[in-house]
């Protein structure tokens, strides 16, 4: 029997406002991602891509179409089902960290296992292994405003993976970092997308960054314009 594709996109539309005022933020939107995949999305302000990530990581739902996850269609979720879904098999990391201040990195990442219900031993042996997966072993104790951005956003990748996600959704992570510090975090993304077999699906308006992805999906309109697979073009859709 064929494996279902882990993430597919059916038709999948997004529209807000009424009348004169509608905005078409994504278009009927075909999309298929398989797992190990490490996937760039692309596109100007307002392509659909910001939309597409939100829609991926079920912090917002479609118009129309379905939305499949390992083969089950989430387009009919409730809310608590969408919440499940994110805490087991999804990791976030965002452009602003959004670690809590004056906490310890170790406290910010056991927070969703603290959501899990995980008991106390567990989760500090869990968070301290994600530390030392991501070259923080010893910064356990710093407080965010202790560590550098570089940093911080590391803290901010072992809380996404703490919980042994399916797939990490990473919007702009090096959005607010210096080139060096960029170049460091990719190194690491790749490597938990390359070792650890995690899905990555990012978002970025960087070309060098978006080099470090096997697969580029640029959005323009609404639409996927192009696909492109390890530096050879695969689609062009519109």
């Amino acid at each position: 029997m064929a494996v279902a594709p882990l993430i597919e996109f059916r038709q999948i539309s997004r529209i807000y406002g009424r009348g004169e005022a509608t905005i078409r933020a994504l278009d009927r939107v075909d999309l298929t991602i398989e797992r190990h995949e490490f996937v760039a999305i692309m596109g100007p302000s307002g392509s659909g891509k910001s939309t597409a990530m939100n829609i991926l990581g079920c912090l917002d739902v479609p118009t129309s179409g379905q939305y499949l996850f390992q083969g089950i269609d989430t387009t009919g979720f409730d809310r608590a089902q969408y919440t499940l879904l994110r805490r087991h098999m999804l990791g976030f990391v965002f452009q602003g960290f959004n670690l809590l201040a004056r906490t310890s990195a170790v406290e910010n990442v056991e927070l969703p296992l603290v959501y899990r219900g995980m008991d106390a031993r567990e989760r500090r042996a869990r968070a301290l292994t994600a530390l030392s997966q991501v070259g923080l072993a010893g910064r356990e104790n710093h407080t965010t405003q202790e560590l550098s951005g570089g940093q911080q956003q590391r803290v901010a990748i072992a809380r996404a993976i703490v919980t042994s996600p399916s797939v990490l959704l990473a919007d702009e992570p090096t959005g607010n970092l210096d080139t060096k510090t960029s170049r460091e975090i990719m190194e690491l993304i790749t490597g938990l997308n390359r070792d650890h077999g995690i899905t990555v699906i990012m978002v970025t308006h960087e070309d060098d960054i978006a080099a470090h992805a096997k697969r580029t999906l640029r959005f323009v309109d609404g639409q996927i314009q192009s696909d492109t697979h390890a530096g050879a073009e695969v689609a062009d859709v519109l």
